[in-house]
C-alpha cells in the first residue's frame, strides 16, 4: 500500500523525467513519494518496459519497491515518446550521461542531443515550460550550450522556455534516502518565475533550499565531489603511514576527525575511492580550470593519489600469498561497495587486474555484481580470463585459497560461519576496508590483516618498506 503523502497548500507543478538512469530514476521516484505527478522517460525500450512494470533495472537498496509503490500509485507513469512527456510536464529534468573523455573533460553529446530532441518535442507545446540540467556538467553548460540548444531546437524564447541548474547528491547504495530526504537542495536560476516554480516543487521536501546562478549550482556540484575524493585520499595516505609505524587508522581518525571543522564523514580508508562520480568529476575540475586559465593543484594530486592506494592494496594481498605460482584468492565483493552492483571504477578491477597478471589465480564472488563482471571479464584479455573464475557462492569461492580478499563489505560475508574457514587453504582475510569484526574473525579461527591498521600487520611487514618502484606492476586502469 503505498504511503500517504503529507503535502499542503497548492499542488507541485508536474514534472517529467528525460533517463531513468541511477540518478533519474531515484529522483523520479522520489518526487512521485513527495506528491508530484511524474511522467519518465528513457530512450532504452527495455529500461521503460521495466519501470513502467514497477521494477528497478539496477539493484540499489529500497529503489525496487519505491518505484513499484510509486507505478502502482499513478503518480509514476512512463512515456514511450519524448513530445508526450513534453506536454504533460511543466518541469522538465535531464539526467543523461556526461561519459568522460581521455582528455579529461565530460562528453556533452549525449546531453547535447538530448536537449535537443526535447527542444524539438517542445516547439508543439503550448505554454511555460522549464528545462532543468540534474547531470553533472561544468560551470557555464546549462547557459552556454543547453539553453541555446533548446532555443533553438524548440523555436521559442525565454518567456516561453527557460533552463535551470539543480545538481544531484545522490550516494550509489542510499539513493532512495538521499532522494527522499536530501541535506540540501542546491538550485541555479537566472529568473524569478524559474525560482518560484522550484520552490513549489520541492516544499514538500524538508530541506535548505539554496538558490543560486545556473553556473554557480554546477560549481557547486564539482567543488562538493572533489572536496570528497580528497579527503578520502588524505586519509589514504595517513593510513599507509599508520600501518608502517604500527597504528590504526580508525584511531587517528577518531582523534582528529572528532574535531568539529574536519569531522569523520569521508574520511575511511579503502583500497581508494570508486564509482560513477569521484575520479570523472575531479578530471573535469581540473580540466575546467585550465580551460579558463586556472590551476587547481591539489585536485590535480587526488586521481594519482587514489591510484597509489590501490596499488597498495594489491601490495597488501600479494604479501599474503604463498611464493611461487600456484598461488589462489578469494575476492569478496566486485562492485565499487556494497549495496550496489554498479562497476564502474570499481577497485576490484585493476587490483584484479594486478594480481592475476602477475600468476594468482582469482576467484571472484559477489551477491549481485557477477552478471556486470563476467560482462567486463570477456572484454579482458585471454590470458587474464584464464585467470579468474566466478563462483555463485561464498563458499565455492573459497575453496582452496591462500587469501580471502574483502573489497566490499556485504553482510554475508561479515557473517563468516567457521565452516568457511576450513576450505581455505591459509586462514587469512586482507580487509581492504576494515569491516571485518575482529571477534567473529576470532571466532572463525581466521587471521584478520586490515588495510591502515599496522597493529595487523606481521612484524616485518612494519619493518621492511616495499622495494617495488611507484610505477612497476600499475594496473592498467588509469580511474579509481
Amino acid at each position: 500500500m503505498p504511503r500517504k503523502t503529507e503535502n499542503v497548500g497548492p499542488r507541485p507543478p508536474t514534472v517529467g523525467v528525460v533517463g531513468l538512469g541511477y540518478m533519474g530514476l531515484a529522483s523520479a521516484a522520489a518526487f512521485a513519494r513527495h506528491g508530484v505527478s511524474v511522467t519518465g522517460y528513457d530512450v532504452l525500450p527495455e529500461r521503460r518496459a521495466t519501470v513502467r512494470s514497477g521494477s528497478s533495472p539496477f539493484h540499489e537498496e529500497g529503489l525496487g519497491e519505491l518505484v513499484r509503490s510509486e507505478i502502482q500509485s499513478g503518480r509514476l507513469r512512463v512515456a514511450d515518446t519524448l513530445a508526450e512527456l513534453a506536454d504533460q510536464s511543466t518541469i522538465i529534468f535531464l539526467c543523461l550521461p556526461t561519459p568522460p573523455l581521455p582528455t579529461g573533460r565530460i562528453d556533452l553529446r549525449p546531453i547535447r542531443a538530448g536537449a535537443e530532441e526535447l527542444g524539438r518535442a517542445l516547439a508543439r507545446v503550448n505554454g511555460f515550460r522549464l528545462v532543468v540540467i540534474k547531470s553533472t556538467v561544468v560551470p557555464g553548460t546549462a547557459q552556454t550550450v543547453n539553453a541555446p540548444v533548446v532555443a533553438k531546437a524548440s523555436g521559442k524564447g525565454p518567456a516561453q522556455v527557460a533552463v535551470a541548474s539543480n545538481p544531484e547528491f545522490l550516494a550509489e547504495g542510499r539513493m532512495v534516502a538521499d532522494a527522499l530526504r536530501p541535506d540540501r537542495i542546491v538550485v541555479g536560476v537566472s529568473d524569478p518565475r524559474s525560482e518560484q516554480l522550484l520552490r513549489s516543487l520541492y516544499a514538500a521536501f524538508d530541506a535548505p533550499l539554496i538558490v543560486v546562478t545556473p553556473a554557480g549550482a554546477e560549481m557547486t556540484k564539482y567543488a562538493a565531489n572533489s572536496f570528497l575524493a580528497l579527503k578520502i585520499s588524505f586519509a589514504n595516505e595517513v593510513s599507509r603511514f599508520s600501518e608502517r609505524v604500527g597504528v590504526d587508522i580508525d584511531d587517528v581518525v577518531r582523534g582528529f576527525g572528532s574535531d568539529p571543522r574536519i569531522g569523520e564523514q569521508f574520511l575511511k580508508a579503502g583500497p581508494g575511492f570508486g564509482g560513477s562520480c569521484f575520479s570523472k568529476d575531479v578530471r573535469a575540475f581540473v580540466r575546467a580550470a585550465k580551460d579558463q586559465g586556472v590551476r587547481l593543484r591539489l585536485s590535480e594530486q587526488v586521481v594519482a593519489a587514489n591510484d597509489e592506494q590501490t596499488r597498495h592494496a594489491a601490495e597488501l594481498i600479494r604479501g599474503e600469498l604463498p611464493r611461487g605460482r600456484g598461488a589462489k584468492v578469494a575476492f569478496l565483493g566486485l562492485a565499487f561497495k556494497e549495496g550496489t552492483d554498479d562497476l564502474r571504477e570499481s577497485r576490484a578491477l585493476p587490483i584484479v587486474r594486478e594480481i592475476a597478471g602477475e600468476g594468482v589465480a582469482v576467484r571472484a564472488h559477489d551477491p549481485v555484481a557477477l552478471p556486470k563482471f563476467r560482462d567486463w571479464l570477456s572484454k579482458e584479455p585471454a590470458g587474464l580470463q584464464a585467470r579468474v573464475s566466478t563462483w555463485a557462492t561464498t563458499a565455492e569461492a573459497l575453496t582452496g585459497a591462500d587469501a580471502a580478499v574483502l573489497q566490499a563489505p556485504w553482510p554475508e560475508y561479515l557473517a563468516w560461519p567457521k565452516a568457511w574457514t576450513a576450505r581455505m587453504r591459509q586462514p587469512v582475510i586482507v580487509d581492504l576496508r576494515r569491516a571485518f569484526p575482529t571477534a567473529r574473525a576470532h571466532a572463525a579461527g581466521i587471521r584478520l590483516v586490515r588495510l591502515g591498521d599496522g597493529t595487523s600487520m606481521r612484524p616485518a611487514a612494519l619493518s621492511t618498506p616495499p622495494t617495488r618502484s611507484p610505477g612497476q606492476n600499475a594496473p592498467r586502469s588509469a580511474g579509481n
